[in-house]
Formats: C-alpha cells, sequence, structure tokens
C-alpha cells in the first residue's frame, strides 16, 4: 500500500473436502500424507460419525461462492483408494457432501524463489513501518493478531500499559461451559444424547439458546 513497485505476495488456493461413510476410518485414528502422486497433501479422518477427507491445492481466482470441481472430487477418491484394503470398494456415490474453501498462500517476498508458496503467516515490514500480515487460516487468527500487534509496538516504538491478554480470553459460549453441560440439554429439551454432545462442544454455554432458536422454527 505504500509502494508502487510491491509485488503480489498472495496466491489464492482452493481446497476440497468430502465426507464419505464412517466405515472409511477407524473411530479413534487418521491418516495425513503430505506426500502424494502430485505432492499435495491428502488426509481422511473421522468426523462427527462419518469420514472427512481431502484436501486440493490448486491455484484459483477469488469467489463469494467456491465450488468442488469434479476433478478435485476424483483426486481425492483416487488418493484415498491407495491407502484402503483391496475389499473397500471407494465409490463415487459413498460421496456424501463436498466443499470447497479458498486459502491465501502467502510469498515470501524475501526470498528469490517465486514458486515457494508459505502455507502459514508472513508478517512483512515495510521501509516505512507498514505492517502487512498476510496468509494463515482462520483457526490461527488469534496467533496472527498477536504477532501483527506485537510487530507493530516493536517497530513502531507505541508504549502499552501491559501484554497481549488474547490467550486469556475465552470465546463466546465457553465461559460457563463444563464437560457435562450437554447433560442439561438432555434433561432441558429431552434431545438423544448424542446430538446434545455436539451441540454441546460446538456451541458452549450458547447451546440451549440454540436449540430455542431452531425448535422456534421447526428445526432439531
Amino acid at each position: 500500500m505504500d509502494s508502487e513497485e510491491a509485488r503480489k505476495i498472495v496466491q489464492p488456493s482452493s481446497g476440497v473436502h468430502i465426507i464419505l461413510p464412517d466405515y472409511y476410518s477407524p473411530q479413534n485414528m487418521g491418516l495425513l500424507d503430505p506426500q502424494t502422486s502430485d505432492g499435495r497433501v491428502i488426509f481422511f479422518l473421522p468426523w462427527l460419525g462419518h469420514t472427512m477427507a481431502g484436501t486440493t491445492d490448486s491455484p484459483c481466482g477469488v469467489t463469494h461462492h467456491p465450488e468442488p470441481t469434479e476433478e478435485d472430487i476424483q483426486f481425492i477418491l483416487q488418493e484415498v483408494r491407495t491407502y484402503l484394503s483391496p475389499d473397500v470398494r471407494v465409490r463415487r456415490g459413498d460421496v456424501l457432501s463436498a466443499w470447497s474453501g479458498i486459502r491465501p498462500l502467502v510469498l515470501d517476498p524475501s526470498k528469490t524463489n517465486t514458486q515457494s508458496l508459505a502455507r502459514n503467516h508472513l508478517i512483512i515490514v515495510s521501509d516505512s513501518n507498514l505492517v502487512t500480515i498476510a496468509g494463515g487460516k482462520w483457526t490461527t487468527y488469534r496467533h496472527m493478531a498477536e504477532e501483527t500487534v506485537d510487530k507493530a509496538v516493536e517497530v513502531c516504538r507505541l508504549k502499552t500499559t501491559h501484554a497481549c491478554s488474547t490467550r486469556g480470553l475465552m470465546l463466546e459460549g465457553g465461559h460457563n461451559w463444563t464437560p457435562l453441560s450437554f447433560i442439561r440439554l438432555v434433561q432441558d429439551f429431552g434431545m438423544d444424547t448424542e446430538v446434545a454432545r455436539h451441540l454441546s462442544s460446538a456451541f458452549g454455554d450458547r447451546a440451549g439458546k440454540v436449540v430455542k432458536v431452531s425448535r422456534s422454527g421447526g428445526g432439531v
């Protein structure tokens, strides 16, 4: 933003995941291979009573509604076949759902290899002390924010009253949650225990409100 000569550092990448029946993976064990037939990462993991498999890593444009392509789905299925017993037929019809997301891979401007993309985040400080954060992913946003603010404090010599406190801040739903909170959902709403466990782990102490809103619209 502070230089017209700055080169592009973000490369959008499409990642596709699919959901398969539970028998594709053991209940408490998953697999990740960082070096597949074309160099991409593949994994399949037990997830909410099913198996999640992915992912692709393909350059793409930015869109508000990314969609998985049949080519991506077939790539995942083909890779999954190499890890399973020949007795297990990996069928296209077993794909229960599929979705695509866009991840901002980032090119380190300090490296001469323009083809090397980082899958973590990078913090870049320009000659004018403009601090840029690029890359990363949703699950690390608090860590990214902490490092970015710390870097801004350092390079701009800002005065602070205390160190970063994000590690001690709970997300919404965590303040009154306990591992036994799901029991209250079972007792108050008469729902199945597994459903209550899922809602409690996903929404914490806000799970009861989620159930009330859903039931007011005819759900759950």
